[in-house]
């Protein structure tokens, strides 16, 4: 019986070896994922705070009367507009998609890109179909309802 006993401590004890050097993997692994979770909140907040000070400044610079024109504020607002949709699609990937989603996402418009660059450069050598605006670019990038429906919990 003691022979039993003595067995038992020696396998209870590299159970426990073994339990508590998964647990410290386990507690290192988690401060490296909650530390890059706070990265990457500072670089979404220095995002917002430069499309913030952006707004401030064509407000500033338009009492100031430096936009001589209705068209340059329009064309300064649509630049940060393009940073605001960049900060809003990194938040909604985030939060909402997953890995293989966000992959097959950048695949397809990776062809999306090719295939819009094929019909440029035919057009360019004498084909005749019509080139898309900016605005439908900017509107095919954009999630969908549909999509933005799909979310994940973390």
């Amino acid at each position: 019986m003691q022979e039993f006993i003595f067995w038992w401590s020696v396998v209870s004890t590299i159970l426990s070896v073994i339990l508590l050097g998964v647990s410290i993997w386990q507690i290192v692994e988690g401060r490296k994922q909650k530390e890059r979770s706070n990265a990457q909140v500072k670089i979404w907040m220095q995002n917002a705070n430069g499309i913030s000070l952006g707004l401030r400044r064509i407000i500033q610079d338009n009492i100031d009367k430096r936009y001589s024109k209705v068209n340059d504020v329009c064309n300064a607002i649509w630049a940060l507009e393009a940073s605001a949709f960049s900060l809003y699609q990194s938040l909604y990937e985030e939060r909402a998609v997953t890995e293989k989603e966000f992959k097959e996402k950048q695949k397809r418009l990776e062809e999306e890109a090719r295939d819009l660059r094929n019909q440029q450069n035919a057009q360019s050598t004498g084909g005749s179909e019509s080139r898309p605006t900016g605005e439908e670019v900017g509107k095919a990038k954009r999630p969908t309802t549909a999509t933005r429906k799909k979310t994940k919990t973390h």
